[in-house]
């Protein structure tokens, strides 16, 4: 309404007989016979911040906007406009929210409550923290502006429609500017920017050659765009060279998520703030197989549950009731071949003799020439099974702690557990929203599984999202990695390890030489479908920075 008067005074202003009316992406002017219509497009950013680039990107940069001047329609205006982001409203509704937890706190009773809580309450805190100690950032947008007039509104349209559609293009793919066409509050927004009362520098207009003037409105930020949607992410670290907080959003998850590194730079950390603000901050539900037991000492068992195979055991010879013969068969086929490298003719005897002989004693598994390549995994041979049990601590947050058992073992019990995941997801459903996630601690001891490929290439439409954790590009086959958005990349002095990831991952050459310079808890976060890398200080898990603040308090 407001916009609506402004132009309705400007007109009577004027004296001009105009009729104005926002149909998004378009701004219609008509008068008398003649209809003119402005289409808006905006884009938030170039593919790369001024701080990532170096000279040579930089000129191509600078040539790449000067042909694009030269290829857009005539009429077309390009601006960047830059405005502050609004810090007080974030940091008042993460106030908010710890003022709620604390009021809730004062009155809950049950200790599970109670500590899933306090998790959040610290996670939250430590947000604020970071937004507190951050540098001011400012946001700049392009506005592309495509003209065209005439004497009918549909042939005008589909001028403008061409004439944006060749715009998009020629900016896509010349300067790596996403642009999308603006909607109702945008076009409102630029039309009022335009049209308020603003100083007018009355700076002498300066006409100079299209390579040079990119030197003045180029849209490159000189810092990426962090993210502002505290409410459905989850805080991971802090960027480097903004001081921001890094959020992964809740959405992403089902794009699945590669976590590399060597030994000790900061994976299973990771791994843990990833979950605790999994746990706390929203209703997603945590599957993790910790083969090493290096991740569920990072983890507070009071917001997952931690879950031995002893508790739970897997019988290869009883197949769960909820699975048919043939899929039980297909399972077993698939985590026997690829866990011990068996040949198929063996598998099949193997899996014969499994469904004809119940009741198996040790002796007779370790006499029968082809059952005793499982001696390795007794356990899984004559322990009674807890299948529905099983399935019930799966609808639950729980991590899987197989550390501690021999390798035959963990692998075969952490396959089939996959099976079994399978199963429970794939029969109950899944609308595409995220509802799972499957964190894998040292994913190469199932990179060969076909399950891993099945639910890494269905998990999304059943909301499901995949973490997988290795120190090597190569321990995982490139049909996985083809399927995974979200890259967590830490550091190595190692030559080799820096060569094979940007060969696996088709690193460009400004990120693989900074894998070398990282410091332990170090990382390069890279998406797919966000042109900017960020150098990630990983955050340690809230108990465990409170836990250390309390034991230097008792020192001193």
């Amino acid at each position: 309404m407001q916009l609506k008067k402004l132009v309705s005074n400007l007109t009577r202003l004027l004296e001009l007989a105009v009729d104005f009316e926002i149909k998004p992406p378009d701004l219609i002017v008509k008068s008398r016979n003649r209809v003119s219509i402005i289409r808006y497009l905006v884009g938030e950013e170039a593919d790369f911040g001024l701080n990532e680039s170096d000279d040579a990107r930089l000129v191509k940069f600078v040539k790449a906007y000067a042909n694009v001047l030269d290829r857009l329609p005539e009429g077309t205006e390009i601006k960047v406009v830059k405005f502050k982001v609004d810090l007080g409203k974030l940091l008042s509704r993460l106030g908010n929210e710890m003022m709620n937890i604390r009021a809730s706190l004062d009155v809950v009773e049950e200790p599970h409550v109670k500590q899933r809580l306090l998790s959040k309450l610290r996670v939250i805190e430590s947000l604020y923290r970071i937004i507190l100690g951050g540098k001011s950032i400012s946001r700049l947008i392009v506005v592309v502006k495509i003209h065209s007039s005439g004497n009918n509104v549909d042939t005008v349209k589909r001028t403008v429609s061409t004439l944006a559609s060749m715009a998009k293009n020629v900016i896509r793919s010349e300067l790596g500017i996403y642009i999308r066409e603006a909607d109702t509050s945008e076009i409102s927004w630029i039309i009022r920017y335009e049209l308020g009362i603003v100083d007018n520098p009355g700076a002498k207009q300066v006409v100079i050659d299209n390579e040079r003037i990119c030197a003045l409105v180029s849209p490159i930020p000189k810092y990426k765009k962090p993210s502002v949607d505290l409410v459905n992410s989850i805080p991971i670290g802090i960027d480097l060279e903004t001081g921001w907080p890094v959020l992964i959003p809740v959405e992403n998850l089902t794009k699945h998520i590669l976590v590399l590194g060597p030994t000790g730079r900061g994976k299973s950390t990771f791994l843990a703030t990833l979950i605790e603000g999994i746990t706390s901050l929203t209703g997603v539900k945590i599957l993790g197989i910790d083969f090493k037991g290096d991740l569920v000492s990072m983890l507070e068992d009071s917001t997952v549950e931690i879950a031995d195979p002893r508790e739970y055991p897997i019988n290869i010879v009883e197949k769960p009731e909820y699975f048919g013969v043939v899929d039980w068969g297909l399972a077993l086929s698939d985590v026997l071949a690829n866990v011990l490298g068996l040949k198929q003719e063996t598998v099949v005897k193997i899996v014969s003799k499994v469904f004809s002989r119940k009741g198996m004693d040790t002796r007779s598994i370790l006499l029968d020439k082809d059952l005793s390549v499982l001696s390795p995994a007794i356990e899984l041979l004559t322990e009674t099974p807890r299948y529905e049990d099983l399935m019930k601590l799966l609808n639950k947050d729980v991590i899987f702690n197989i550390g501690g058992y021999g390798t035959a073992f963990q692998n075969i019990y952490g396959g089939l557990l996959l099976h079994i995941f399978k199963k429970l997801i794939f029969t109950s459903g899944g609308s595409g929203e995220v509802s799972r996630v499957l964190v894998i601690d040292e994913a190469w001891r199932v990179r060969s599984l076909s399950i891993l490929q099945e639910l890494i290439k269905e998990g999304r439409s059943r909301g499901v999202g995949l973490v997988l954790a290795t120190q090597n590009p190569s321990d995982l086959p490139r049909e996985v990695i083809e399927n995974i958005h979200l890259l967590m990349v830490f550091g190595s002095i190692n030559e080799g390890y820096r060569r094979e990831a940007q060969k696996m991952l088709s690193l460009p050459n400004s990120i693989a030489s900074k894998l070398a310079y990282l410091d332990v808890g170090e990382a390069i976060l890279i998406n797919a479908l966000d042109p900017h890398p960020v150098v990630v200080r990983i955050k340690a898990p809230e108990h465990l920075v409170e836990k250390v603040n309390r034991s230097i308090q008792k020192r001193f």
